[in-house]
């Protein structure tokens, strides 16, 4: 049976928030990170970078990192896309298989159980593809484009793009026929990330934490450095956008500093602090 998830779904994995229990698939530094490679046709579109939630879904980021390990993944082909709504992959069948076979799976793949969570399917989620069984998720995966609140509880989402959704805009966006299917091949590869070639600042917390994280209506912050004073902030999401950014002319320490997001769209968002020594903290935060 085609994979189908017409109704897909995840709302924020529940937890108490407070300056102890930290958001963990969102906020670790320490989740796997993996990049897809995108072509259509003869072009090169760029790159998708993304994390798994290991804490969130363990056997479904297993599985994603057994089979990136193999190079699954390499020639299949994003062979559903629907503007407004997202893009799907990750069918062996599409690497050199008839089209008419292009997201009915194969049948001796190992299925993944259901791990559904209180994550929500926001713009940039990744989540498994299945079946009407809802523990018959394989290899294939679809990253929604926009956020996709009614799909919510019956889907197991396991990752959040981190740079890229430009990429993801051009996917979902080119030419396809009646099945949702492009007309011309989006090729990927997948390539996990050596952990030694990330950046160390590029997420540097500088052990600021971010309550409640995810957030609906206010951002609130807290440090084992007390007394650090903050001189600007900036908050964009995912493609650079930037939502907020203040300069403080006076003396604002980081506990003093509330911000509103309650404007702000569902999604992933990057928080950039500079003290008053120079120092720029990055974290990020959902905002749902």
């Amino acid at each position: 049976m085609k994979l189908l998830f017409t109704s897909l779904l995840i709302v924020f994995y529940s937890i108490e928030f407070s300056f102890a229990s930290e958001i963990l698939q969102v906020c670790s530094d320490e989740n796997p990170r993996y990049v897809i490679s995108v072509s259509h046709g003869d072009n090169y579109l760029g790159e998708i970078e993304f994390e798994s939630f290991p804490e969130v879904a363990p056997k479904h980021s297993a599985n994603l990192d057994s089979l990136v390990s193999i190079n699954f993944y390499d020639r299949t082909a994003f062979h559903r896309v629907i503007p407004n709504f997202m893009i799907q992959g990750g069918d062996p069948n599409s690497r050199d298989k008839d089209r008419s076979t292009w997201g009915f799976g194969d049948p001796s793949q190992t299925k993944v159980p259901a791990e559904f969570s209180n994550l929500n399917h926001i713009r940039g989620t990744i989540s498994a593809a299945r079946t009407n069984d809802p523990n018959s998720a394989t290899s294939q995966f679809f990253i929604c484009v926009v956020s996709t609140p009614w799909l919510d509880g019956q889907y197991s989402i396991y990752g959040q793009v981190l740079r890229g959704m430009d990429i993801a805009d051009l996917i979902v966006n080119v030419p396809r026929d009646a099945r949702d299917n492009p007309i011309q091949k989006v090729e990927m590869t997948i390539k996990k990330v050596d952990p030694s070639s990330v950046n160390s600042n590029v997420f540097n917390s500088g052990n600021i934490r971010i309550f409640p994280n995810p957030a609906k209506d206010y951002l609130n912050f807290q440090s084992e450095d007390q007394g650090r004073i903050i001189n600007y902030v900036r908050i964009s999401d995912i493609n650079g956008k930037v939502y907020f950014h203040k300069e403080y002319a006076l003396q604002n320490y980081l506990e003093d500093i509330s911000i509103s997001v309650s404007d702000f769209p569902s999604g992933v968002f990057y928080i950039n602090f500079l003290d008053s020594e120079g120092k720029e903290f990055i974290l990020r935060f959902v905002k749902n």
